[in-house]
Parts: C-alpha cells; structure tokens; sequence
C-alpha cells in the first residue's frame, strides 16, 4: 500500500455499493438486504466490545500509519503492555519517536504520563507530563485512555450504533476473509457526507476482527480533513498472559525511566 487518498475511499465505497459510481453510492440504501448487513456488522462489533471488556491483560505490537493528502506522514512501529482496570506500557521500536517509553497507571504517579524520550540535541529525559498536555500530542492525537484495542473498539461501536441510529450509514458490508492464516471478518462501512456535523470521527472504515477472539487485528480509518487516514495493524498479540506489578513499574530495570 504506497498511498492511501480520497480517491481509495471512492473506491472502496463504490465497492461497498455492489459497484455503483461513488455518486450513486446513496441509492443502495434501499436494497432489501442493507438491514441484514448492519445487523450483522452491529453484532460484530457487539461481540468486539464483550471481547475486549472480559479480557484482563495483552501484549502486541501495533504498527502506526498515518497518511495525509496521500503522502506518508507517519509510520511507527510500538510494543504494548496493558492490564485492567488501566495500566499501559509503550516503547516506540521505529519511527520519530524510536526508543522512547511511556508509562502510565491510573491512579498512581500523580495520575501523570511517565515519559521517556530524546529531547535537544539528541539528550534523553524522563518527563511527568499531564496526559492530554501539548508534549503528549507529540506521540499522538489519541487520549492515553485510547491507547490499543480500547479506542479502536469504542469508536467503532459508538460511531456505528449511532450512524445506524440516524440512518447516516451509506455502505456497509461484513465477509469472512484470511489474514496470516486465521480467520476474520472484514468489516467496512462509510457514512454519508452529512455525517461530518454529526460528529463522526470517521468518513469511512475497514476493519478485520478476528474470528476467535474477536478483537481487531487491523483497523483503517478514512477521516474527514486533510485527506487523513490512519492505519493500525496488530501483531504478535498475546492474550491474558498474567502481567505483574513490575511490567508497570518505573523502576523496572528492563526500561530506561
């Protein structure tokens, strides 16, 4: 994938619409079946979010892309440490921000990022900063809060339950594909230009869950300025593997706080 645009959304969504024109995408709204498929994509990510919400602990790797008018603007690859109610580890392996480290446990360190990262001249520091501060923003436009599968699956279920409540979904389909080997379900769906004033974070989605766990393994997001998609894809995923105090302690010798 060299770049992904507006016109790979037009596309995508011409798909969606069993092959309209993008200008014709509206019309489908009216095929008997579009209902069966936002059951089905509603049910889906349903059994996402009951996935995510039993699960205690995880380990991944997440690879961070960001496109803005088509041109790469972000790729970073991160190593993810998270145990409920809400504790994160993350280390940055490639991209800008390549070896830095961000700590954060609700309730504990003042309720403040514990960061890790190069700052002038190449020097590395640690830093307390707030969680939603300016420096923060350097790392992503996330919330910490949103951090692996909890934002990916809380936007995706939020937005579509409330598209499909206001009859803004436009496309929408649910299939079984393979990824490395397993099973998924693709999901993709795009929400009417309208969408945009009623708060949507996303134009347009494709997502693959896999069929086990249900939790996603890749999410792409079409957003609405600056021709801006963002693309997360999650490997080496480790479920419930009994993650201790240490993996989220500042003083664990294995980091650099």
């Amino acid at each position: 994938m060299s770049q992904l645009n507006f016109t790979a959304m037009t596309l995508l969504v011409g798909l969606l619409s069993f092959g309209l024109p993008f200008n014709q995408v509206e019309a489908t709204s009216h095929l008997h079946d579009l209902q069966a498929h936002l059951d089905e994509v509603m049910e889906l990510l349903a059994k996402a979010r009951d996935s995510y919400n039993n699960l205690q602990d995880y380990v991944a790797e997440i690879h961070k892309q960001v496109y803005l008018h088509g041109e790469l603007e972000k790729d970073e690859l991160t190593v993810i440490k998270f145990q409920k109610p809400f504790k994160v580890y993350l280390k940055w392996l490639s991209g800008k921000n390549e070896g830095a480290e961000l700590l954060f446990v609700d309730g504990e360190n003042d309720n403040k990022l514990i960061v890790h990262k190069k700052i002038l001249f190449g020097m590395k520091k640690t830093l307390e900063l707030a969680p939603d501060g300016f420096w923060v923003r350097n790392f992503s436009k996330h919330s910490i809060r949103d951090a692996g599968f909890a934002g990916i699956i809380r936007m995706s279920y939020n937005q579509f339950e409330e598209a499909r409540k206001n009859n803004d979904i436009i496309a929408v389909s649910c299939t079984m594909e393979e990824v490395n080997g397993r099973p998924v379900h693709k999901v993709a769906f795009a929400v009417s230009p309208e969408g945009k004033h009623n708060g949507y974070y996303c134009r347009s989605a494709v997502e693959y869950f896999d069929a086990e766990h249900f939790l996603p393994i890749k999410a792409t997001f079409w957003l609405w300025e600056d021709d801006e998609v963002e693309s997360f894809t999650f490997n080496k995923v480790k479920l419930n593997v009994g993650l201790d105090g240490k993996d989220f302690d500042k003083e664990n010798k294995e980091y650099n706080f």
